[in-house]
């Protein structure tokens, strides 16, 4: 299962959004492995620029998985953003959720956020993105 962040459907739905985001994403749809959750559903929906644009997405998006959010996938993301502050590290709290919820449902983050890289550095959890590519 792969979850993908709102970074990576924003190169998706982009006519000019990278071509290996949009690959990606186009297997893991064929797959049956693309899946969401209620940040990321937000994420993209609340910010549709036309009507149309809004019912498409939702459409897209109502076929993939859905990941529900509860106790314990905002503990861990609560977790993950204390021990990285300690470090001297601020994640927006949206991040940490879904990096949370990918990691609670031992699926690949798939995204084009430097914060989710910041984040597997220190926590085990699987991440798909060009931004490794480019350090």
């Amino acid at each position: 299962m792969i979850v993908i962040d709102s970074s990576a459907w924003i190169e998706f739905y982009r006519k000019d959004g990278l071509t290996e985001i949009k690959k990606t994403v186009t297997n893991a749809i064929k797959e049956d492995k693309a899946a969401i959750n209620g940040i990321i559903h937000v994420e993209i929906l609340a910010y549709a620029s036309k009507a149309e644009d809004y019912e498409n997405i939702d459409s897209d998006f109502s076929s993939f998985h859905w990941f529900d959010l509860g106790k314990h996938e905002f503990k861990l993301a609560a977790h993950i953003g204390k021990e990285l502050r300690e470090k001297g590290i601020t994640i927006p709290a949206t991040d940490l959720i879904v990096a949370a919820s990918a990691q609670t449902s031992n699926a690949s983050l798939l995204h084009y956020d430097r914060h989710f890289e910041i984040i597997a550095s220190c926590y085990n959890f699987s991440t798909i993105s060009p931004l490794r590519q480019w350090k």
